[in-house]
């Protein structure tokens, strides 16, 4: 008989699962551990956070462990001010032009890449 999972999606309610339809992931960093699975009814996307106890539950019931760390980018200091809502739209209208490419590689802000000094 196959292991059926019963778990909680925010719009259907309760669903059962197949054991090949879970995921757990664990943080080799902090231990925090999560599971995700797609809703067999509306198949979203749907991840909880889990508690060590609930890991091993599911490890145990045949559901694939994925361990993963933290990015090391986020133990970099980082200079300078916070990127803000304006910076976006400002990058975003950067974009859209046919020199975004010169823009950015011009060390002076507000000046062209292709002036000659």
């Amino acid at each position: 008989m196959a292991t059926r999972i019963r778990a909680s999606c925010e719009e259907c309610g309760d669903v059962e699962l197949h054991v090949d339809d879970v995921r757990v992931r664990v943080c080799i960093d902090d231990d925090a551990g999560s599971y995700v699975f797609r809703c067999p009814s509306c198949t979203m996307s749907v991840v909880k956070d889990a508690e060590p106890r609930v890991v091993e539950l599911l490890v145990a019931s045949g559901v694939e462990l994925t361990a993963w760390s933290i990015p090391s980018e986020l133990f970099e200091p980082h200079g300078g001010p916070a990127f803000t809502h304006d910076d976006l739209l400002d990058f975003h209208e950067l974009l859209e032009g046919d020199d975004w490419q010169a823009a950015l590689l011009d060390p002076a802000p507000g000046g062209s890449a292709t002036e000659a000094g």
